[in-house]
């Protein structure tokens, strides 16, 4: 009974809203479609998963009100159009990642911190949010010739996973999942010591590391301090890449200021000075792109407790900041 169990369990998640039979559904059209499908069906499909899915609509409506200081019908409509948002990043990720990529125009910045950066040897934390689309950023950042190391957790639908990371290091970039291994810190560390990039999102919490309690968008959310901990052991500097989307398979590079996290952020409040810099440019960037900005779940504390969302890593994330 115990397999037939996980069979149905298994199946279930595979034709889930977000499971592998979807997403190679979504490839096939993306990548072999014509371009009539590929310009209306990713927002079809977004109006899809908007009304039926209850609790990411929920959360990207809560945090739409702050972002944008909204009330909650505009927030909605706002929702709704990050949705599609976030279904077109998708489907030119898919095609992007694809044996047959069309042309993304991308708007580089003029000047090149990441290579600044890169040659002093020390090699290079980026860190960018779940924002605008970082797969084509990921695939970008391979022109510098160094090995890239996406940090990531396990996917919330066991289904997908192998899928995902297979199509990423099909095209160069290695995943290295963090809350699988007690070693996973000391690969990141290997990887900035011999000069490679390691990429994590700001704002997400990988693992069971801590995170810090500091000022966003007008009330305190919680950032993990994992990569600038990271970023201070390797003696590597820290570099914010965001790439928003401008319209159809066109993107802008946004390269914020670099920060070096010096020994003493073992301190708690140099730690969150550093923290504060970085936190403070990508608020800068949620303003201007709001709808860029694919937080589905919740992201304040105070909405958390409102809405009911509250998850383990969640939980031990405040114990660790108290």
């Amino acid at each position: 009974m115990n397999w037939l169990q996980e069979l149905v369990s298994r199946l279930r998640q595979t034709v889930r809203f977000d499971g592998l039979w979807w997403r190679k559904a979504a490839y096939l059209g993306s990548v072999y479609g014509p371009e009539w499908l590929k310009q209306y069906a990713p927002p079809a499909v977004a109006a899809m998963i908007f009304v039926l899915v209850k609790r990411n609509r929920r959360g990207a409506i809560v945090n739409l009100q702050r972002v944008l200081n909204a009330d909650r019908w505009t927030a909605r409509l706002a929702a709704l159009r990050m949705f599609s948002e976030f279904a077109f990043c998708m489907s030119e990720t898919l095609e992007y990642y694809s044996p047959r990529p069309q042309p993304v125009r991308l708007e580089l910045p003029s000047h090149d911190v990441i290579a600044e950066a890169l040659g002093e040897g020390r090699g290079l934390v980026v860190v960018t949010g779940h924002f605008g689309n970082w797969d084509i950023a990921a695939k970008t950042l391979r022109d510098y010739n160094r090995p890239i190391n996406l940090v990531m957790a396990q996917d919330i639908n066991a289904s997908t996973q192998e899928y995902v990371r297979a199509a990423r290091e099909r095209v160069g970039v290695r995943v290295i999942f963090s809350d699988t291994s007690v070693f996973s810190s000391l690969n990141m560390i290997r990887a900035l010591r011999q000069n490679e990039i390691v990429a994590i999102q700001l704002d997400r919490m990988l693992g069971a590391g801590g995170a810090r309690l500091l000022p966003f968008l007008g009330a305190l959310a919680l950032f993990p301090s994992g990569p600038f901990a990271l970023a201070r052991l390797a003696g590597a500097p820290l570099v914010p890449v965001f790439i928003p989307r401008l319209g159809p398979r066109h993107y802008r590079v946004v390269i914020g200021e670099p920060a070096d996290v010096p020994r003493e952020a073992r301190d708690p409040h140099v730690l969150d000075r550093v923290m504060l810099g970085i936190v403070r440019q990508f608020e800068a960037v949620v303003r201007r792109y709001p709808l860029q900005w694919f937080q589905f779940a919740p992201f304040w504390p105070e909405e958390r407790e409102s809405t009911g969302t509250r998850g383990d890593v969640y939980v031990a994330s405040v114990a660790k900041t108290a």
